[in-house]
């Protein structure tokens, strides 16, 4: 019963009602997060400390040997970070979730405020230091505003071959389900899998789990779900450091090794190209609905009076966490398929020139891809997984994205010769691909959706965007 689940969480301290479920818990990125990186860029002292634009995950050269040294510092003026140590560790790059006070969380001056002292502080240590993943979610508790970096070290180079790297953190996947249920693990770390998956990096695989909890009984349980599920699939789990939070926490760092050149070509997109969704998306919202349905009667009755049984809600609050909470290993092989190998020409008529991870954006990965490469879309149809829930949860403004998901479907941009092939590929390895628009034009970012996408979405935050009449 839920209330027996309810009341485990209780028994830890924890309102799983008050918890966001999956990437819902993110800081907002296009009017908070990118704008504080491009402020912090230009205030640090150390220029040998580079802050690039967003990635879906960090790529380097890689090496024979690899090291992870989690830190965990303090945000804002009280910062704890260690100049020496970093200076000590070496490292070549990082990756970092920040987890923030959410009356902070809605100000891009607050937020920059919070991490200039640590980013100040990382620089003064005079390493030469790319600073590649990294994210920031919300939290209710003042006194956990905390930054956890991880160092990665680089020893030993192989030309032959590249280390790909990703961060990602949520508060829960469902709050309806045991706190300690091997989903919510799982599907934290396939999140944070899915951004080397995208890249088409699935070679060498290392997990260093990240779990924020206070007892130790189910911190022990939740690291004990993440080695088995590393062993099932021939994973490396890293021992690395964990930390004490009254808020559940869960994710990893994740890195793996490929001998492909990622598909991050921008500049190699052009006009007649196709977009390609390799299924269905937005995972979240029969998540999100389920729970309001148990807080409020009126939800309840409103799902029920548009057709939707509850037990239909519930079954397909079921089937999301399903999805959530498998990885999509199968999804990079075939992206792999479709690149050349490090230092042959990449060819766009034979590989895949961009790739991108839907998850938390939604729809808005879209404008994200024709910003990145400056180009006009047309995309022709939104397919959403549950689209009369997120049509609900829009129009109650339980979502104000209701095509957001977790652990999400893959958008790719391919050429005319290859997209039949791509999809046939897709779809014999268990997904339901849709082609689902075209780029028409260079020189201008802009994206045309149609009219349905409003049903999904209570505002179009993005001015590139332009909806069909």
């Amino acid at each position: 019963m839920v209330e027996d689940v309810f009341k485990e969480y209780g028994e830890i301290g924890i309102n799983s009602l008050e918890l966001a479920c999956g990437c819902a818990v993110k800081v907002d990125l296009e009017n908070v997060v990118y704008p504080a990186i491009r402020e912090l860029r230009h205030r640090l002292p150390n220029k040998r400390f580079d802050i690039p634009s967003k990635r879906d995950a960090e790529i380097v050269a890689a090496g024979r040997k690899v090291e992870v040294h989690r830190r965990v510092y303090k945000l804002g003026f009280e910062t704890d970070v260690d100049p020496n140590d970093i200076r000590s560790i070496n490292p070549q790059t990082c990756v970092a979730v920040f987890q923030v006070f959410q009356r902070y969380a809605g100000s891009r001056e607050k937020f920059t405020e919070l991490l200039e002292p640590v980013y100040k502080r990382i620089s003064e240590s005079g390493a030469s230091l790319r600073f590649g993943k990294g994210h920031s979610i919300v939290t209710t508790s003042p006194e956990e505003s905390i930054a956890i970096f991880d160092f990665i070290t680089v020893r030993e180079p192989i030309t032959s071959k590249l280390l790909a790297i990703n961060n990602d953190t949520v508060n829960i996947i469902d709050p309806t389900i045991g706190v300690g249920d091997r989903r919510q693990v799982i599907g934290a770390l396939c999140n944070a899998l899915n951004d080397l998956f995208v890249m088409g990096v699935h070679e060498e695989l290392r997990v260093a789990p990240l779990i924020g909890v206070l007892d130790p009984s189910l911190r022990g349980k939740m690291i004990w779900h993440a080695r088995n599920f590393s062993r099932e699939l021939d994973f490396e789990l890293l021992d690395v450091p964990q930390f004490n939070s009254r808020r559940l926490f869960i994710g990893a760092t994740v890195l793996g090794t490929t001998d492909r050149q990622p598909p991050t070509r921008e500049e190699l997109v052009k006009p007649g190209m196709n977009v390609v969704v390799t299924r269905p998306f937005g995972e979240l919202s029969p998540i999100t609905v389920y729970v309001s349905s148990l807080l409020d009667n009126e939800v309840a009755s409103e799902v029920e009076s548009k057709g939707i049984p509850l037990s239909e809600l519930k079954c397909m609050k079921e089937k999301a966490v399903e999805i959530i909470s498998s990885h999509n290993l199968r999804a990079a092989k075939v992206v792999s398929k479709y690149l050349p190998k490090i230092g042959e020409k990449f060819n766009v008529e034979e590989h895949i020139p961009l790739a991108s991870d839907i998850s938390g954006p939604g729809i808005y990965i879209f404008a994200e891809i024709a910003d990145r490469t400056n180009t006009s879309i047309e995309v022709s149809e939104v397919p959403l997984l549950f689209p009369e829930v997120s049509e609900y949860a829009a129009e109650r403004f339980l979502m104000a994205n209701a095509t957001a998901g977790t652990n999400g479907a893959f958008c790719l941009i391919t050429h005319e010769n290859i997209t039949e092939d791509v999809v046939k590929d897709f779809k014999r390895a268990g997904y339901s691909p849709h082609i689902i628009g075209k780029v028409k034009e260079a020189g201008l970012a802009k994206v045309r959706m149609p009219k349905e996408v409003l049903k999904y979405v209570t505002n179009i935050a993005n001015p590139i965007i332009e909806v069909n009449d």
